[in-house]
């Protein structure tokens, strides 16, 4: 009788329910989050997801190890509207898989406009103010850089518009129809070419055409200065 009783004791200990936790769906949005972050490399800003319908809640075992799996992704990066499969695994095993319909904001640290601002001015003598706004539709990229007298608009920006790579060049030295000398080096010997005209504008560094007003020949210089061109044999 005794042995019996404890035969029952063990069947009913074995028998008990393995105790388990739920994954909400807002643990589920952060963990997918996170794993598309990561799959899509990015590292300068903060993915934000907002399902259109809502992700599952997801009983797993209380001391299981749980881990999203990106299946499948559109191929172009994150965008406006994300479309995903992700998978969930538990102790390495997949337990269940979701294609997941997703709106995506992009937060990042930009430069803005803090207040009107020409065209061609050096971005030292405007206003500009980091902000952290939704970058999601700017397949061009933001403008990344240090604002000094180097660099100028390339057109003009209203109140709260980001800085954009096309809105920025370096600021030239060398304006079109400005009378340059040409300077030609070979070995020990110098050679100054005085009034050749210009007919690009430039920043140091670049190359731009030269008219010699003497012969009126074109030809090509790399700016060293704002007097200065250094020519080509």
């Amino acid at each position: 009788m005794i042995r019996f009783f404890i035969f029952l004791m063990f069947a009913s200990a074995t028998a008990l329910p393995a105790a388990t936790k739920e994954i909400s769906s807002s643990q589920l949005l952060s963990m997918v989050t996170e794993t598309l972050q990561k799959t899509f490399e990015i590292n300068d800003a903060k993915l934000v997801l907002s399902p259109t319908r809502q992700l599952p809640a997801v009983p797993v075992p209380a001391d299981a190890h749980v881990q999203v799996k990106i299946v499948s992704h559109q191929p172009n990066g994150p965008a406006a509207f994300i479309r995903t499969q992700y998978a969930l695994l538990v102790d390495g095993r997949r337990t269940g898989e979701w294609t997941g319909f997703f709106r995506a904001q992009l937060f990042k640290e930009v430069w803005l406009a803090g207040k009107i601002a020409p065209r061609h001015a050096t971005l030292d003598k405007i206003k500009l103010i980091r902000k952290k706004v939704d970058v999601i539709n700017l397949r061009t990229g933001v403008w990344e850089g240090k604002p000094d007298s180097t660099l100028q608009l390339t057109q003009g920006l209203s109140t709260g518009m980001v800085l954009l790579p096309r809105h920025v060049r370096r600021t030239p030295v060398i304006l079109r129809n400005q009378l340059v000398t040409g300077v030609l080096v070979y070995k020990a010997l110098r050679i100054e070419l005085s009034n050749l005209l210009a007919l690009e504008e430039g920043a140091p560094g670049d190359t731009i055409r030269l008219r010699n007003n003497s012969s009126f020949k074109e030809i090509r210089g790399k700016i060293i200065n704002d007097r200065s061109v250094l020519l080509g044999l």
